[in-house]
């Protein structure tokens, strides 16, 4: 006799699920060219953005001081370099170029660990010059990432964000993300440096008022023009 399948156990009665789909090949993430009207996001190519990356790296000095490569005093952004194009060519990094709509590079962000199978996808690597911080620049681009990501089929986008960093904790609370946990020395950084990590997802469920949240937020930096 043919064991019943776990999601029919009488208690998973209860659990969320998603309807089956004929076919389905689950949540695929892959490079692309996103717009609006703030920024441009394009493919990340070693070529023709590592050295203005480096630029802006360079630029930006102690601001990077809890992001995961940072680590001088060697040449610690062309190991940074490296890490993109590994982990891109292996599928678990979809970074981004941020440009602006005149085509001046603003920083970059990635799609990472996509799941097909779990339809679940992180937001991270985001960093921008010092110039595009507080501005429209990264609500622009969430808005880019997580609609591209939802429109895709994710069920749940997360944020994974060094503890220390409160700037990027309160950007992600701005944007609507929900904090799920806290990870306790869950990661050890090239400085040697014991990381805490927080936690934040936004569902699927949750993205239209997300979303909405984020066009009113847009609109107010097109009535400064």
């Amino acid at each position: 006799m043919a064991k019943p399948s776990p999601s029919r156990w009488p208690w998973n009665s209860g659990a969320r699920r998603i309807p089956a789909i004929k076919g389905f090949a689950g949540l695929q993430i892959a490079p692309v060219t996103l717009e609006n009207r703030f920024v441009r996001l394009v493919p990340f190519d070693i070529d023709a953005h590592a050295e203005a990356l480096r630029d802006m790296a360079e630029r930006s000095g102690q601001r990077l001081a809890t992001w995961p490569y940072f680590n001088p005093p060697g040449d610690w952004i062309s190991v940074w370099v490296k890490a993109i194009r590994k982990r891109a060519e292996a599928g678990t990094l979809v970074p981004f170029a941020v440009l602006t709509p005149e085509g001046r590079f603003a920083g970059m962000s990635a799609y990472l660990n996509p799941d097909a199978v779990s339809k679940n996808v992180e937001i991270g690597m985001t960093i921008y010059a010092p110039e595009f911080q507080g501005g429209a620049t990264n609500p622009a681009c969430k808005h880019l990432l997580l609609g591209h990501a939802f429109g895709q089929g994710a069920i749940r986008v997360c944020f994974n964000v060094d503890e220390r960093n409160a700037r990027s904790r309160a950007a992600v609370t701005k944007l609507g993300g929900v904090q799920e946990g806290v990870l306790r020395d869950n990661r050890v950084l090239p400085d040697g440096f014991v990381r805490t990590t927080v936690v934040f997802s936004i569902l699927a469920r949750e993205w239209p008022g997300v979303k909405e949240g984020l066009e009113a937020r847009l609109a107010r930096f097109e009535r400064k023009d």
